[in-house]
């Protein structure tokens, strides 16, 4: 960039920069690249991070928490963790529709397993969607299956059903 005398950007200095942060946010939302590799960011940084973050939410600081968990998701944002971590955070501060849909996206990116199904079920049961609330629990059930590591979320899904109906 050039520079002018009065420490200010140009009109073509801006209009560069405005280019080149499209073109950066369009490759994310690509699934081109991620935040992480542009700025070069290290696993371990971003490990040390969630640590912090997983430290506030057990700690029972869920504002701070979730103010940590949404930087992880802007460096890396399909990491299940992360994505498990924010939808946490938003469900203990009652923000139910938003946790759901982080649980249903850490759903869709994580393994298939059921926690994110059944926190969701409790999301949408807080926001009386009982239709989603039995779909989810649903889900929760064929997931778990007969896995007995599972087992504990099976059987508070179909506790959770029963009292559905």
């Amino acid at each position: 960039m050039s520079q002018t005398t009065n420490a200010e950007l140009s009109e073509a200095d801006v209009a560069a920069l405005r280019g080149r942060l499209e073109n950066l946010a369009s490759s994310v939302m690509n699934g081109d690249t991620t935040l992480k590799i542009e700025l070069g960011i290290s696993d371990a940084e971003l490990e040390a991070m969630y640590a912090v973050a997983h430290n506030q939410y057990m700690n029972k600081r869920y504002a701070d928490a979730q103010a940590a968990f949404a930087l992880l998701l802007l460096f890396d944002p399909l990491q299940y963790k992360y994505l498990l971590g924010q939808a946490s955070c938003l469900q203990m501060a009652g923000h139910h529709e938003a946790a759901a849909v982080c649980y249903l996206t850490a759903a869709a990116a994580g393994p298939k397993e059921p926690a994110p199904y059944l926190h969701m079920a409790e999301c949408l049961l807080k926001m009386k969607d009982h239709e989603g609330t039995g779909a989810a629990l649903h889900k929760v059930v064929e997931l778990a299956g007969a896995l007995e590591e599972y087992g504990a979320y099976r059987r508070q899904a179909e506790a959770m059903l029963e009292n559905l109906t």
